[in-house]
Order: C-alpha cells, then structure tokens, then sequence
C-alpha cells in the first residue's frame, strides 16, 4: 500500500458514513396520491376559494366544567341551527380548537385568550382580516334563549359586513 492510502480510505469510509447518516435525518416529504404534500407552514389557497369566510372557533382547554360544554353546545346550536346553507356552500365554518394540544398555543396569543372562548374570524383570500371575541356568552350561559340569539346576532353581522 502506498503511504496516505490508508487515510484516503478512511476520509472516503468517515464521509460515506456522516452523507448516510445526514439523509436519514432529512425528513422526506409526505406522499399523497403520489405527490408531496404541501407544506404545512406555508398552506395554499386553492384557486376556487372563497374570496371570504367566517370561521367561528370555540377555543377550549382539556379540563372543561359543565359551562363550559353547555357554551359549546349552545354555540354549536345557535351556528348549526341557524346557518346550515353558509356552512354548506363553505362560507362559515364551524371548529373546535383545544389551545392545550400541540400546535394550537398560538391560539392564545393570536386572539387574546384569557378563557374558553367563542371568536369569530373575518378570513379574506385565506388570511384572518378580523376578529370578534364574543366575551358575552359567559353571562348569557344561564339564558339558552338569549345565548342563542347573541350567538346568531353577531355571526349574521359578521356575514354580512363581509360579503
């Protein structure tokens, strides 16, 4: 063998090794239908979105008291009940958020959170434009009625002034 062979062998052995070993960690992108996904951190708007939607997120945490659900099913109600043609042609949508899951802490500060919550969303070609907390449904919990009526009231508005 001739001198500084050996240590040419082993560059070549120890770089082989760390290439191996950095394309084990690169994560590859996830297949769908024989494509990559898109990216997470950068969604994209579909060319046939709405140019507006409304999303109206309940935003809870993992320990819920029984106001807390009734909030969520009164909520749910009042949007359900109420604007079944906006869900369905996708003008409003209607989702639950756990701010204490991973992913979701943002929640928090992107709205001001301080409670479970109820927030109303302008989104303009797939950006929120603005936001409503509807604070009074802690004290409207005990009146069905009127809770309903809030719920309807303010999410009527918010279409309206957007579309």
């Amino acid at each position: 063998m001739r001198p500084g062979t050996g240590i040419l062998v082993t560059l070549i052995v120890v770089a082989g090794v760390v290439t191996g070993f950095a394309m084990l960690q690169t994560p590859s992108p996830v297949k769908t239908a024989g494509r990559a996904a898109a990216p997470e951190a950068a969604p994209i708007v579909p060319a046939n979105a709405l140019p507006h939607r409304v999303i109206a997120y309940y935003f809870h945490t993992t320990v819920r008291c029984t106001s807390c659900r009734a909030i969520e099913a009164y909520s749910k109600e009042a949007i359900e009940s109420a604007f079944a043609e906006e869900i369905k042609d996708g003008r409003l949508v209607w989702k639950l958020v756990n701010v204490e899951s991973d992913g979701n802490e943002h929640f928090i500060k992107d709205f001001n959170l301080y409670s479970k919550s109820l927030v109303l969303v302008n989104e303009v070609r797939g950006k929120p434009a603005e936001w409503k907390n509807l604070e009074k449904i802690w004290q409207l919990v005990q009146d069905k009625p009127r809770f309903l009526r809030y719920v309807r009231d303010e999410m009527r508005s918010y279409l309206t002034e957007s579309s």
